[in-house]
This record gives C-alpha cells, sequence and structure tokens, in this order.
C-alpha cells in the first residue's frame, strides 16, 4: 500500500513539474507574441497620434491612477508596467509626492530615455529638463528633488514630480503613483494624503488600480473602501492584489483557495488580480522580466500542487495576465480617443478650404485705404470679447480653453505660493475657467492662503529687543514692542503673497488674448467684412498681442506699487481694535505653537471671538517665561486681526487696481494706440500682411493636400485596430467598460489577451 501512495505521488509530481515547464513555455510564448503585437499596435497608435500633432488635434492619453496602502507594492507595480527598476522602494515613507509619468512609445528608444519636467517652470520655455537622466540616477533624483521641496521632516505635497520616458517596451500613456495610505485617523499626514489622492482619482477618464497586500484580510481592506468612496461600483476600478507570494502558502486546499481568490464584499462578479514581484533590485531588464516570470510560475506551482479550482480563478493569477488586461482597455481608451479625429480631420479640411477662399477674397480686395477702418473695428471686438470673457461668458469654450486649477498651476510658469503646504478646497479647483472666473477661483486661493500663514516663530531676544526704552518714563510699554513685532512679522509673512497673487493675475490676463482672438475670428456673428480684413494679417496680430501685454504689464506694475502703499500704510499704525477683532481668544487657540489641525480649522472657521485682556495686570523688564508669553500672545492675536483685514482689502485691492482697468482701460489704451498710427504705418501693415498672408496661403494649400491625404491614412489605420467580423477582437465595446451601469468590464479576461490572439491554453471559465 505504502509502494502504491509513493507511486502515485511520484506520479502527481511528474505531472505538476510537466504542467509547470509546459506553463513557463507557453508564458514565455506567450509574452514574446504579446511584445510583437504590442510592438505593431503601437506603431499603428504612433501614426495615429503623429497626424493629430500635424494637425493640433488634442485628445486626452490613457491614465492610470495607482494607489493603495504604504509598502502595498504601488512602485514595484509601475516599475513592473515599465519594464525597468528606477523607482523608490526603500524608504520609511516612500513616495511623499505624487509621481507623474509620461510614458511615449519611441520603437528607436532601446534604452529608456528619460527626462524629468523642470519644478519651476518658466512661461515659453520648455518645461522639461534639457539633459537626460539615467535610470541608475532616477530613484537619487525623485528622492533629490522631494528632499528640496520637503526637508527631512515626514511630510507629503501635491506638488507632482513629473518624468517623460520615453521607451520602444511602453505604451502611450500617463501613469500617477500616488502616496501611499495611512491607518490612523489621528494622522495628519494619513488625512492629508488621503485628500490628495481622491482629487487623483476622480478625474472620469482615469483608470484607478487599487492595490492591496495579498496579506490584509478583505474585511481589514482600507484601500478599497476609500476608492469606494470615489468609484462607488469599481466600474472604472481595476483591483490588484499584491505579494501573493506571502498568501498563496497558507492556501493549503481547494476549498481555501476558492474562499481567498473569490474575494469578500465585492460587487457581483467583480473579482481582482493576484501578483506576485520580485523583491531583489538593481534587475538588468532582461533579468528583471525573467524575475517576474518566475514568480508567477512559483505561485502557479503551489496553486496546481494544492489543487486550486483552474478552470475557474487561473484568468486572475500572475502580473503578466494584469498587464495584458491594462493593455487592453488602453487600447480601447485609444480607439475611443482617436476615432472622432477622423471626424475633425474632416473639419480641418473644411476649415482649411474656407480660410483659403478667405484670404484669396481679402488679397483680391483688401487696399491701404481700409487698414485703419478694419484695424479699429476688430480691436473694438476684441476688447469687446475681453470684457465678455471677464463678465462671464462660454463664447470662448471652456472645455477646450479654460484651465483647472492644476492645468494653472503648472502652465504659468511661477513658483509656488511661499510658506504654504495645505491642501484645501479651493473653489471650483477641478473646473476648466478662464476669465473672470478664473480670476475669482485665484482670489479664493489667495484668501486661504493668506488665512493659513501663522503669528511667525519670535526668539526671546527679539522680544526683549523690542521693548526697547521709553523717553519719558522707565515702565516697558509692550504694548509698542508687540506693535513693532507685528509689524516686522507681516512684512516677513503677509507681504510676499502679494507680487505672487499679481504675477497669477497677469497670467490669467495674457492668456485672454489667444482665447478672444480665437472667438473674433470662429464665430460668425463678429466676422464682419472690416474685421475679416485684417483677422489674417499676423503682423497685425502681433502689434495688437504687443500692445495689449503692454497693458497688462502696466496694471501690474502700478497694482504692485500701490499695494505696497496701501501694506504699509495697513502695518504703519497697528490699530488696537485688532486685539479683538475676527482673532479668537487665547484659550481658544494655541497661538504661539499651532498644529496643522488647527490652522486647518480657524481657516474654515474664521470667526469674532470676545476681547482678550492680556495685557493686564503688572509689567517688569525681567524677561521671564510670562513676560515673554504675554507679549508673543498679544503679538499673535494682533498679527491675527491684521491678517483678516490685509486679506479682506487685498481682495478689493485687486478688482480695483486689475480688474477694473481692464474694463474701463484697455479699449482705450488699445484705440488710442492704432488710431495715432500715420498712413505710413497703416501702409507698412498692409504689406508686411500682405506678404505673409500670401505665404501662409501657399502654407494652408500645401496643408489641406496633406490633410486630405492623412484623412484617408487616418481613416485606413484606424479600421486596422477595430474589431473585424470573424476575427479576434482587440477589445469590445469601449461603452460596456468605461461608463454606464457595467460593473463586471473590469474583470480578468481568462486566459486570453486581445494582443495576443494565439493564446489558446486550457479553456478556462471567463470570471466576467
Amino acid at each position: 500500500m505504502e509502494r502504491a501512495r509513493e507511486k502515485e505521488r511520484k506520479r502527481q509530481k511528474k505531472e505538476i513539474e510537466s504542467r509547470v515547464a509546459e506553463e513557463a513555455a507557453r508564458v514565455a510564448q506567450e509574452e514574446e507574441n504579446s511584445f510583437k503585437t504590442n510592438k505593431d499596435l503601437y506603431a499603428v497608435f504612433n501614426d495615429l497620434q503623429g497626424i493629430s500633432r500635424d494637425f493640433n488635434i488634442s485628445f486626452e492619453t490613457p491614465e492610470l491612477v495607482v494607489v493603495g496602502m504604504q509598502s502595498d507594492g504601488k512602485s514595484s507595480f509601475i516599475e513592473a508596467l515599465l519594464g525597468f527598476q528606477f523607482n523608490i522602494v526603500d524608504t520609511n515613507i516612500g513616495t511623499r509626492r505624487p509621481l507623474i509619468l509620461q510614458m511615449i512609445n519611441k520603437p528607436e528608444r532601446e534604452v529608456p530615455h528619460c527626462v524629468f519636467r523642470k519644478e519651476n517652470v518658466v512661461m515659453g520655455e520648455d518645461p522639461f529638463e534639457e539633459e537626460e537622466t539615467p535610470v541608475e540616477n532616477l530613484s537619487k533624483e525623485i528622492k533629490r528633488r522631494t528632499k528640496e521641496l520637503l526637508g527631512d521632516r515626514e511630510a507629503v505635497s501635491d506638488k507632482p514630480i513629473t518624468l517623460r520616458v520615453e521607451y520602444c517596451q511602453c505604451a502611450n500613456l500617463t501613469i500617477w503613483d500616488m502616496p501611499g495610505f495611512r491607518i490612523s485617523k489621528e494622522d495628519r499626514l494619513g488625512a492629508q494624503i488621503k485628500i490628495m489622492t481622491e482629487k487623483a482619482m476622480q478625474p472620469k477618464n482615469r483608470i484607478i488600480i487599487s492595490l492591496e497586500q495579498s496579506g490584509t484580510e478583505w474585511v481589514n481592506s482600507y484601500g478599497r473602501p476609500t476608492v469606494r468612496q470615489i468609484d462607488h461600483d469599481f466600474s472604472r476600478t481595476v483591483l490588484v492584489n499584491t505579494k501573493f507570494d506571502n498568501r498563496v502558502k497558507e492556501l493549503r486546499t481547494p476549498e481555501e483557495a476558492y474562499m481567498y481568490l473569490q474575494g469578500e464584499g465585492l460587487p457581483e462578479n467583480k473579482r481582482p488580480f493576484f501578483i506576485s514581484l520580485p523583491v531583489e533590485r538593481n534587475l538588468s531588464t532582461k533579468e528583471f522580466k525573467k524575475a517576474i516570470r518566475a514568480k508567477y510560475i512559483d505561485d502557479f506551482k503551489t496553486l496546481i500542487t494544492n489543487g486550486f479550482d483552474e478552470r475557474r480563478f487561473l484568468g486572475q493569477i500572475g502580473f503578466y495576465r494584469t498587464k495584458n488586461f491594462l493593455e487592453r482597455l488602453l487600447s480601447e481608451k485609444y480607439n475611443q480617443t482617436l476615432r472622432p479625429t477622423a471626424q475633425t480631420l474632416s473639419d480641418i479640411c473644411t476649415k482649411t478650404r474656407n480660410e483659403i477662399n478667405d484670404i484669396k477674397l481679402v488679397l483680391k480686395e483688401n487696399t491701404p485705404e481700409n487698414i485703419k477702418t478694419s484695424a479699429i473695428e476688430y480691436v473694438q471686438s476684441f476688447v469687446m470679447v475681453i470684457e465678455k470673457l471677464l463678465e462671464g461668458s462660454i463664447i470662448g469654450t471652456p472645455s477646450s480653453h479654460g484651465q483647472t486649477l492644476f492645468e494653472e498651476r503648472m502652465e504659468c510658469g511661477i513658483n509656488d505660493w511661499p510658506n504654504y503646504d495645505f491642501n484645501f478646497d479651493i473653489q471650483n479647483q477641478n473646473i476648466k475657467l478662464y476669465g473672470g472666473s478664473q480670476f475669482q477661483r485665484l482670489i479664493n486661493e489667495f484668501e486661504y492662503v493668506a488665512h493659513s500663514q501663522e503669528f511667525p516663530p519670535t526668539s526671546i531676544e527679539e522680544v526683549a529687543s523690542a521693548i526697547g526704552l521709553s523717553k519719558s518714563h522707565t515702565l516697558p510699554v509692550f504694548e509698542l514692542a508687540s506693535s513693532d513685532i507685528v509689524r516686522m512679522k507681516a512684512r516677513s509673512a503677509l507681504m510676499p503673497l502679494i507680487p505672487h497673487a499679481i504675477k497669477r493675475c497677469s497670467y490669467v490676463m495674457k492668456r485672454l488674448f489667444g482665447i478672444a482672438t480665437h472667438v473674433v475670428e470662429h464665430q460668425e456673428e463678429l466676422r464682419d467684412v472690416n474685421v475679416n480684413s485684417v483677422r489674417h494679417n499676423e503682423h497685425f496680430l502681433r502689434v495688437l498681442r504687443e500692445q495689449y501685454d503692454r497693458f497688462i504689464d502696466d496694471i501690474e506694475k502700478k497694482c504692485r506699487i500701490k499695494m505696497y502703499d496701501d501694506f504699509d500704510s495697513l502695518t504703519k499704525m497697528i490699530d488696537w481694535d485688532l486685539l479683538s477683532a475676527y482673532s479668537p481668544s487665547p484659550s481658544d487657540y494655541p497661538f504661539l505653537d499651532p498644529t496643522r489641525e488647527a490652522t486647518l480649522e480657524r481657516v474654515r472657521n474664521t470667526m469674532c471671538r470676545p476681547p482678550c485682556n492680556l495685557h493686564e495686570g503688572g509689567r517688569s523688564r525681567v524677561m521671564d517665561e510670562e513676560v515673554y508669553n504675554g507679549v508673543l500672545v498679544m503679538s499673535a492675536q494682533l498679527f491675527a486681526g491684521l491678517r483678516f483685514f490685509f486679506v479682506r482689502q487685498m481682495r478689493n485691492k485687486f478688482h480695483a487696481f486689475f480688474v477694473d482697468p481692464m474694463f474701463h482701460g484697455l479699449s482705450s489704451a488699445l484705440l488710442s494706440h492704432f488710431r495715432g498710427l500715420n498712413g505710413a504705418d497703416f501702409d507698412f501693415i498692409f504689406r508686411l500682411g500682405t506678404e505673409e498672408m500670401r505665404k501662409k496661403l501657399q502654407i494652408l494649400e500645401a496643408q489641406l493636400v496633406k490633410c486630405e491625404e492623412s484623412h484617408a491614412q487616418f481613416t485606413k489605420l484606424l479600421s486596422s485596430i477595430s474589431p473585424v467580423s470573424g476575427s479576434p477582437s482587440l477589445s469590445p465595446p469601449i461603452s460596456s467598460r468605461l461608463s454606464g451601469p457595467s460593473i463586471s468590464s473590469y474583470h480578468p479576461q481568462v486566459p486570453s489577451s486581445p494582443f495576443s490572439p494565439s493564446f489558446r491554453h486550457r479553456e478556462a471559465e471567463d470570471p466576467q
């Protein structure tokens, strides 16, 4: 009997080894087939994108947001997607700033070409660094940039680090690697990370990759309930259990495997992937790929040894299946995003023909005599549009020309607010705005920033020196000391906010030029024949731009001078009514050592409190703790009152000194310039403009030929990635996956991938 059992064990062992070897060979072949198929598909997408870029057709690149707890393996997961190692996986807190990876497929890049976005972008410059960063130095550079912003303190920032990666083996997509969740409810840092991550998950076009360690019991999950607050039915979420090699050893029977792999508390038919990734570091690209495959094979061997339900669950096991599934989703999103481009190209052809006809008409009928009239009417139309954009109008198409607050911060080329690292919910921060609405959002942001400024640290030496000596008596005058301290501290804490806000105001106003000229050019009711005479005249538009920017620069300069003067007036004479105005009492607020939570609460709930009589009682020049704290608290209360009136005053001044001139001074400034030009000036504009229009006509005629050819090519390329009856479908309809009530669309597809139609191994049950 024992001999029979031993024989059976050997037979089973041999069968398992045979199965494992077969699976290893199949996976290797599948990865090779997938790479070849993906390579061809990426080439098609690159061609499509190239055509879109040639004609300035914008479309959203697919985006993934990777979220999870600290040490859930987010960075390792992203490395596996990229195909090479580089990220921060060995620090106590891990990722401390969002890392945005802009992946670009470049067939000629056999070695990853990595370039960081500049930390502070100057408007008009290339936002990315000139020199590339070698892969082996990426982790060091990410740490350096993080430390430069946050120092060594345990803190996070929502200012992202952006890295552009060009590589032959990556897809064209963007990945957001977010700092890991922290469980403690009392953890200030954890609360910041949660808010930051929730904002990153909100855009509907982003696929959420929710990672969880396989060792975490379903009932104890923290990340998935957090994700579910944003994506209620997981309709755009892919669930991934990492470090499966630590859990698979505990699944010793088919029943245990079944109970765990089916999951708990998930929507019907929703199942996660289970992956294991290598822990070894500094692996070459080839070694890394081999190590990932080996981890899957180890998990596969353990599972089949313990008799798991292969037909039901095999499609959920392994990183390569997760990757194939994501590639299919990306293919579908590309298909969804690029398909409207065919119609856009057709529209561009029509627009180009109309523009050619317009220029021919202008060249035929235009004369130096009507340039002046046409220029004046164009300026009047332009100013009218600017005023509409400031007053509030959708005439400029907000979805195309508006900016979210994040986009504004990234593109304005202005450094972050000084001494500000909070993450308040600024009004309409995720909505694309321009003009008056964008300006009003900026003022709201300024109010939050200014109100968050606490009374700066003040040393005992400063307090002792501020008390000084009176001309007429020997009694220490603490009020004079506090007044001096508040005056100096306000200059250091509040005054630097003024130039930053003014620069941002200038940016918001200057970007209206392109929106307004676009409206004048495309709005039918504004396309008067006289306006049409100069709207193609590039020299005239350059002169108009110069005058418009000069007007904004002049406003900025005057605004800065006036606001500095007003700030000096506000702080020159300290009004002691500030002690009780709009300032909580010391018993209610820790003025001298406020926690982050206290500041947040105060900013959100600014209110009036009863006056405090700290300055009552005896006085002594002995600088003990009581005197020191008494003067400081008094100073801090004065600072709080001054801060409140500073915000109110500056808010009004921005409207008076910046917005009001836009309404009442822009028209006269621009019209005065063009009305002041003599005949020779307009003759020069006519001649130069005519030369440029003739050149533009040649360019447009060549563009039309190229556009018509590209439209035909684009249509042909799209047909090559569209599902064809009788052949393997690259992807099911996008609508069933990324919209509507369907919740099964993000489940693992077993066992094949749309990038590998040859894969037909062991018919497994499709969990969808």
